[in-house]
């Protein structure tokens, strides 16, 4: 599904366009997929998890790049890294946040008195916030790509992040990559589903065939598609259950055809 700004809901009492249940005629943007250990929350249609995700952009620190559950696999995890997180950046359009309100007030005194307030910070998030003139939902041109990209509005600390911003001031991936994929020439197919992968020649070195089944209103058609090489670019959820669903053995194809 495809969605416009004004298509997000005003508040997440609005179900129907809140949450994916399309079982129960609910085609919003949330989904709750469940296992016997873990329920995970994720987005659904063209933008995925940009949709409704809290905007916050964390690079680790080094603690974490130094832990034994990384450096057994390998010791320069931040050199290799940093520059891609430097891309994502820029293309998400990371800015500090410095708006605060009695909540974070709240929390950074509760921390306080716990010993803790040192440890109170606000984050990195990707929103398009006021310029200095403070002025807020001021319709601007594109601020991040030297007036390539989309207009964009500033936010209005309205705090719909999380279940889609109507008022085009969050950077979600239609505002950036697939912005300009589309703009040069990438068609985007919504309401599909890859069901299924096949590696030709047994390790994709001849190209993939995909089983996809897509959803045109009420009816559902299969088709085939066969391409030279695949970029899989879903999040850790639907990319884990493709792969489970399809049998795709990941080291017989990782080596496969570089397109």
């Amino acid at each position: 599904m495809r969605r416009e700004d004004q298509d997000f809901p005003k508040t997440n009492l609005d179900t129907k366009n809140y949450l994916w249940v399309p079982e129960l005629g609910m085609q919003g943007t949330l989904q709750m997929s469940f296992t016997n250990k873990v329920t995970v929350v994720h987005g659904v249609g063209v933008g995925g998890g940009s949709q409704i995700y809290a905007n916050v952009h964390l690079i680790p620190d080094d603690e974490v790049f130094k832990s034994k559950a990384w450096t057994r696999l390998r010791s320069d995890w931040k050199e290799t890294l940093l520059p891609y997180y430097g891309l994502a950046q820029r293309m998400l359009g990371t800015a500090k946040n410095t708006y605060t309100n009695i909540a974070d007030d709240t929390l950074q005194q509760v921390g306080q008195e716990m010993g803790y307030g040192d440890s109170y910070k606000t984050v990195n998030t990707g929103v398009f916030f006021p310029l200095p003139d403070g002025e807020r939902g001021k319709i601007v041109k594109d601020p991040y790509f030297n007036g390539d990209g989309p207009d964009r509005r500033t936010c209005q600390y309205c705090g719909n992040c999380i279940i889609g911003c109507r008022y085009n001031s969050k950077n979600t991936l239609m505002k950036n990559y697939l912005y300009f994929a589309e703009r040069n020439g990438v068609e985007i197919r919504p309401s599909s589903e890859v069901v299924k992968i096949i590696p030709l020649n047994y390790d994709g070195s001849d190209g993939y065939e995909l089983i996809v089944k897509e959803t045109l209103g009420k009816k559902c058609a299969s088709i085939n598609y066969v391409a030279e090489g695949l970029w899989y670019l879903a999040a850790s959820w639907a990319q884990c259950r493709c792969y489970s669903k399809c049998g795709i053995n990941i080291k017989r194809c990782q080596t496969s055809h570089p397109n």
